[in-house]
């Protein structure tokens, strides 16, 4: 019996060959796909979210040295007390996180440096314990300490200050290490760039550690 095997024609193997190369990258493909992905994270940095590092202690306790927070972009038009901001400071020339305390047409007044008056009106403040820190408005903690001089200048808000229609009075949560409206007044709607929310990253540089616990965190 005479066995017949089927021919594989040279046609076909040239086009596996030809298939099985179009399935592999090129470098002309690669390069395109990475200016793309360059593209979309700038673009997303300019108009959605941005990841920031948070330096300094002036927003302490509530976002601690070199933590990365996730500033929400687009948007964030309507600008309430309270919001955790970034702004780009004028007077400073920096990029600062702050805590909005004053509203357009607010009357604000600051006492001892740190307690808040809004038209007349004192911010409720409870203690925590230990006497440095105290929650302001049942909202957020500051540290502060009562029997301590206050160190911080207050060219702004020592005095009665009425905002303008488009000026904010910020505050850093850290009222005894914090430069902000108490030093350089009023900020201006466009100086807000956008809301910190979520801390996504913390890292202790002291004890060289992984802030675990606070990753992922939805500061107030």
């Amino acid at each position: 019996m005479l066995l017949l095997t089927p021919a594989i024609s040279k046609n076909n193997s040239s086009s596996r060959a030809k298939a099985r190369s179009c399935l592999l990258p090129t470098w002309k493909q690669l390069a395109v796909c990475t200016a793309v992905a360059l593209a979309i994270l700038v673009i997303n940095d300019l108009f959605f979210f941005e990841s920031v590092v948070i330096p300094t202690s002036s927003m302490r306790p509530t976002i601690v040295p070199n933590e990365r927070v996730l500033l929400r972009k687009i948007g964030y038009r309507a600008i309430h007390r309270f919001d955790i901001v970034v702004i780009a400071n004028s007077a400073t020339g920096k990029r600062l996180a702050k805590r909005v305390i004053g509203l357009p047409g607010d009357r604000i007044r600051l006492e001892d440096s740190w307690k808040v008056y809004i038209n007349g009106q004192p911010l409720a403040y409870s203690d925590t314990p230990g006497g440095k820190s105290v929650t302001e408005s049942a909202n957020h903690s500051i540290i502060n300490q009562y029997d301590a001089p206050q160190h911080i200048e207050t060219r702004f808000g020592k005095d009665e200050l009425l905002l303008g229609p488009d000026e904010y009075f910020v505050l850093g949560d850290n009222r005894l290490a914090s430069d902000d409206s108490r030093q350089f007044g009023p900020i201006k709607r466009q100086e807000i760039e956008g809301k910190i929310c979520l801390i996504w990253y913390s890292y202790d540089l002291q004890d060289r550690g992984l802030r675990l616990k606070r990753f992922l965190h939805i500061p107030r």
